[in-house]
């Protein structure tokens, strides 16, 4: 109660004396003086106080930190409050604990992936396998595979699509678990989000569907880490991609991408639900062209061809029997001395519906079939 307000109740005690008993201006006086110091009428409370319990606590209102002051986030805030149910004072929490990632020194390291690679007698293809598949990671491969091969088996059972290439995914996306990232996720998307990244509408998407994400299943937004890009789990699932694709396959009641049984269905959920042809068994073969260095047609995972018209008018046709009757995608695959030739199916084209390249997507393949043959000899 401020001292304007005494002031008026002090007027109106005297016209209620005047209107019934006579009350003298002394006691009244001398009552509201007790009040006072009895805590019973406060002082004024200021704009970051709040009463509870009877005594004054500060609390912090608006966001403190790395992000203090950011209109957008302020206002992306106010969003998630009005539309998603958000409470401000949790938002504002968690924000002022998040860190500003251009504000952290970068570590000075070379990125390499279990060897020193010498590139100077190597092509784009060759130090790009070489990140991925090397012994160490294939061991990892094996074993996990013999770990998780009940999990393994049931999501072909469920969405048919072959163990090899939910491995092969789980491989060059973290190593089988080794690399999970090491940076907070609510970092990496408020920073990529707020501070004019050039994707910037791309990682408030992210950022809105990360705290839906949290909220839904319970998680500690402010515990999960991930990727430099903010990518999560086993198989590196965006937060977009947790909500649409990723699924409880251990019926533990959580959804949990850092589960190894949960990270197999829903990679396998992902691609199932991306048009994997549980019937099509061969993912990508080899092809056989004419020369060292292929130049005589567009390649790349957006191409597609007839079969027959690459037999009959350019002469390349599969190295083995391909087992597909449709249009297939040529990739060219630079070495050092000749480039590789390759025909992929419809289900290398759902790979790369995963990432957006035939590198990736090839690698994906190289290693699903390299730990396949060493687990089972063929």
């Amino acid at each position: 109660m401020t001292l304007k307000t005494i002031s008026i109740s002090l007027s109106i005690l005297l016209l209620t004396a005047c209107s019934s008993q006579k009350i003298k201006k002394e006691d009244i006086e001398s009552n509201l003086t007790t009040q006072i110091d009895n805590n019973i009428i406060s002082e004024p409370i200021l704009e970051n106080e709040t009463i509870i319990n009877n005594s004054a606590e500060t609390i912090t209102y608006g966001i403190s930190g790395d992000f203090e002051g950011n209109y957008k986030l302020q206002n992306f805030i106010q969003r998630m409050v009005s539309q998603n149910g958000f409470d401000e004072a949790t938002l504002n929490q968690l924000f002022s604990e998040a860190k500003n990632t251009k504000l952290i020194p970068e570590p000075i390291y070379e990125r390499r992936r279990g060897r020193t690679i010498s590139t100077n007698r190597m092509g784009t293809w060759d130090r790009y396998k070489n990140m991925f598949i090397y012994e160490n990671n294939i061991q990892r491969g094996l074993a996990f595979w013999e770990e998780h091969k009940d999990a393994l088996n049931r999501a072909y059972e469920t969405y048919g699509v072959l163990p090899e290439y939910i491995m092969g995914i789980i491989g060059i996306e973290t190593a089988y678990g080794v690399n999970f990232g090491k940076k907070k996720v609510i970092d990496v998307l408020t920073t990529k989000a707020m501070t004019g990244d050039r994707r910037e509408d791309f990682y408030t998407d992210q950022l809105e569907k990360f705290l839906i994400m949290t909220k839904q299943d319970n998680l500690q937004p402010a515990e999960l880490m991930g990727s430099s890009a903010g990518a999560m789990g086993y198989g590196q699932f965006i937060p977009s991609s947790y909500l649409d694709f990723a699924v409880d396959f251990n019926n533990d009641g959580v959804t949990d991408l850092w589960n190894a049984e949960d990270a197999i269905g829903s990679i396998a959920n992902y691609f199932s639900r991306n048009g994997w042809n549980r019937s099509l068994k061969t993912v990508a073969v080899r092809a056989k062209y004419r020369g060292n260095r292929f130049r005589r047609l567009k390649t790349g995972y957006k191409t597609k061809y007839s079969q027959y018209t690459l037999r009959k008018r350019y002469h390349i046709t599969p190295r083995q029997r391909l087992h597909f009757n449709g249009p297939v995608s040529l990739i060219k695959l630079p070495r050092y001395a000749h480039d590789e030739l390759w025909m992929g199916t419809h289900n290398f084209r759902v790979i790369t519906t995963y990432n957006h390249s035939e590198l990736y997507a090839m690698a994906v393949h190289h290693l699903a079939n390299t730990v396949r043959k060493r687990r089972y000899g063929h």
